[in-house]
């Protein structure tokens, strides 16, 4: 982190603990399955979810190539 540049660094000191906390607190114990449970874990339903079938059918690209001479 040191070698990037100062607006990285910055961030990275600031949000990082920030996001630590949340992974930490919420999306570790949310992603533990619980053998009682019947729904899916967040992991599976994300896996799963239909918006994986429409980025792929999805052009992300302009359709014409564009370049500054």
């Amino acid at each position: 982190m040191d070698d990037c540049s100062r607006i990285a660094r910055l961030g990275t000191r600031r949000w990082g603990p920030r996001f630590q906390a949340a992974y930490e607190q919420i999306a570790s114990p949310a992603t533990e399955k619980d053998p009682g449970s019947t729904e899916p874990a967040p992991v599976d339903a994300f896996a799963d979810h239909l918006v994986h079938d429409a980025l792929a059918a999805a052009a992300l690209r302009p359709p014409v190539a564009i370049s500054v001479a």
